[in-house]
């Protein structure tokens, strides 16, 4: 599944990957593009978003296995 904004300077993309017959792996890649923008708010994202959306990236990602790895095993 791939998700985008209007003028495609943001892509998020989510894909399922079979490791075995009884596994798969879901792997989140994302795009960001800032035209025009200054090399302040490129340090900004750099040092204050990307980590902050890594975290939240990781906490949602580790619920969703949570959630399948519940409903497989009933």
């Amino acid at each position: 599944m791939v998700l985008h904004s209007e003028d495609g300077n943001w892509v998020w993309a989510f894909c399922l990957l079979p490791l075995g017959p009884d596994q798969t792996r879901l792997v989140s890649r994302n795009r960001i593009i800032t035209p025009g923008a200054s090399a302040v708010q490129r340090v900004f994202q750099t040092l204050v978003m990307e980590p902050g959306s890594l975290i939240m990236e990781r906490k949602m990602l580790l619920g969703i296995k949570q959630r399948a790895e519940s409903l497989a095993g009933s």
